[in-house]
């Protein structure tokens, strides 16, 4: 029997037709959510101001200043490749400079100095720290490296007469402009969390850390040299900024590391690594003080961190460390949770929904969590694409569109979300991508802001990559300002958010039920406009189609004719 014999015709022109279908789904996850699906998560939402919702961190990253990064301004990248191109005519191999660490390697120190000098003096200036008042941020979180405490490039030689051999820039050039930005900070009135970025070895592999390394062992902790050299950064960072009840100082939390990557690292040699520097910030923080001391979750799940550096589980923190001369509330460590929706496949072929709900879930597990440790959202963006030039590592390209297989050894079984668009200026993005992302941005506002100590989106500005970009997302009305200026998620009127922020991270709230905490009584209040529009969509539900089904509508008589064409 021939393959189109019998009954077999149909059952394929039936499966031909499911999978035009099937594909209409998959093309529409990047299109905003109907109106159905909009009341629904409006009535999830209001339940957020059914109580007087007090938010303690509305915060902003100066990412890619003090340590750099590609994607977020790719010139300067492209002005060190030209700048070797000029005295090494041999040089033609543009992927030799792909993060901080090759950059500098590649220009020798002079030149690299030179390069990044430039780019720290203009990239942030004091107008930037005005406008971030302005616009109602109340801190702003600054990445640096650990070899901003390196003290003689010629003996490699760092903090704590250790010696580590690297080839980049410091000898106090970042500290410098750390050290200004205080100041602007102190001006006007700016909380700062300051975050080791990138640590010896690198603790992630990715760009952001200093040096990319996406294939072979991580170097940070493999090794005693890497670990003494962390403590000694450590060191010098608690005895510089931990402000000893120094009103004056704006450093409200030091974080310790940013995104430390198990599997990839080991979870036991990090939280051992996280109680040797715990204790030591402890033995160094004078009475009065009341930085806190932050860590990220280390990419474990929420909740993993409850019970270490928790004195309510001193069973648990015994196998690490003996914290026993060490006074302290779980109050004293906050933990910072990162999230995204596009760094892998499954994330990036989900509807705007799902999306949403994913966000909704995030922050109900996060709020189950403030009963052990005050916890941020240290990082998100308003990004529903991984398309951003650069933002997978220099001449990487995008899982959305299947790029990202071509141009590294990883391998996929999942077909490409779509064509990238995003990565183009934001006025030439669809009506419906611009709506996707207002949806996106305002849905983690409103529940971050609900169900955790708070927030801080990544990043203030980029040169080409939107997404990331909090002036961009705003300038185009897609980044509410006030912040509470929901378009989509607003409030019944029966409840309302109120700023409250406190002098320091450690006297946050924890939640006396789902919708709200209780906060310090030294909190020094700050007003935020509230301005809420009511989205009335009674009227619309039977009339409005979404994206999605607007395009099965179109698709479907399509296909069927097909079937019907075969038949």
């Amino acid at each position: 029997m021939g393959v189109f014999d019998g009954k077999r015709p149909i059952l394929y022109l039936l499966w031909f037709a499911l999978s035009c279908l099937t594909r209409v789904a998959v093309a529409s996850n990047g299109a905003q959510l109907n109106d159905k699906e909009l009341n629904v998560l409006q009535k999830r939402f209001d339940s957020y101001y059914s109580n007087d919702t007090q938010i303690s961190v509305q915060g902003i990253t100066l990412g890619g200043w003090l340590v750099t990064e590609p994607y977020i301004t790719p010139s300067l990248y492209h002005k060190a490749i030209n700048m070797v191109s000029q005295y090494n005519s041999t040089y033609h191999n543009m992927s030799q400079i792909v993060d901080e660490y090759t950059l500098c390697q590649e220009l020798g120190y002079d030149k690299a100095k030179d390069l990044l000098s430039e780019h720290f003096d203009t990239w942030i200036t004091e107008s930037d720290f005005k406008q971030i008042k302005d616009d109602g941020f109340n801190l702003v979180r600054i990445p640096i490296g650990y070899w901003a405490w390196k003290l003689d490039h010629e003996e490699n030689l760092y903090v704590g007469n250790a010696t580590y051999e690297d080839p980049y820039v410091g000898e106090g050039l970042q500290l410098h402009y750390l050290n200004r930005a205080l100041e602007w900070a102190s001006k006007y009135e700016l909380n700062v969390w300051i975050d080791l970025h990138g640590a010896p070895g690198s603790q992630n592999g990715f760009d952001n850390s200093g040096q990319r390394n996406f294939y072979n062992k991580l170097g940070w902790l493999s090794d005693m040299d890497t670990k003494v050299l962390t403590l000694n950064v450590w060191g010098a960072m608690f005895d510089e900024y931990l402000n000893g009840g120094n009103s004056s100082n704006p450093i409200v939390g030091i974080e310790v590391m940013n995104e430390p990557l198990v599997p990839k690292l080991n979870i036991w040699d990090v939280t051992q690594v996280y109680y040797e520097g715990f204790d030591m910030f402890k033995e160094k923080q004078r009475k009065g003080d009341n930085t806190t001391f932050i860590i990220h979750d280390a990419f474990q799940s929420i909740g993993h961190w409850n019970m270490e550096l928790n004195p309510h589980f001193k069973n648990v923190s015994n196998r690490h460390f003996n914290l026993t001369n060490v006074s302290y509330s779980a109050q004293s460590v906050l933990v910072d949770h990162h999230h995204y929706e596009v760094f892998t496949d499954s994330q990036l072929q989900e509807s705007q929904f799902s999306r949403i709900m994913n966000i909704i879930n995030f922050g109900d597990s996060i709020n189950k969590e403030l009963q052990y440790h005050p916890a941020v959202v240290g990082e998100w963006s308003g990004a529903i694409t991984d398309c951003a030039t650069w933002v997978n590592g220099v001449n990487i390209g995008a899982r959305y569109d299947g790029s990202y297989y071509n141009t590294t050894a990883f391998e996929t079984s999942q077909p490409p979300s779509g064509n990238c668009t995003s990565n183009q200026p934001i006025d030439q993005w669809s009506d419906e991508y611009k709506i996707a992302v207002r949806q996106f941005v305002e849905a983690q506002l409103a529940t971050y802001s609900a169900k955790t100590t708070g927030w801080i989106f990544w990043n203030w500005k980029t040169e080409n990559a939107p997404e990331w970009d909090y002036l961009q997302l705003k300038e185009a009305g897609l980044f509410p300002v006030p912040f509470d200026n929901y378009t989509y998620f607003s409030t019944d009127g029966s409840g309302s958010i109120d700023s409250d922020f406190s002098s320091s991270l450690s006297t946050l709230a924890y939640p006396t039920s789902s919708g709200s905490r209780t906060t310090s009584s030294t909190a020094a209040k700050k007003g935020v406009a509230s301005s809420f529009r009511k989205i009335n969509l009674q009227d619309t539900e039977l009339r409005a189609l979404s994206g999605y089904w607007k395009m099965v509508l179109y698709l479907f008589p399509v296909c069927i004719s097909l079937v019907v064409v075969l038949l």
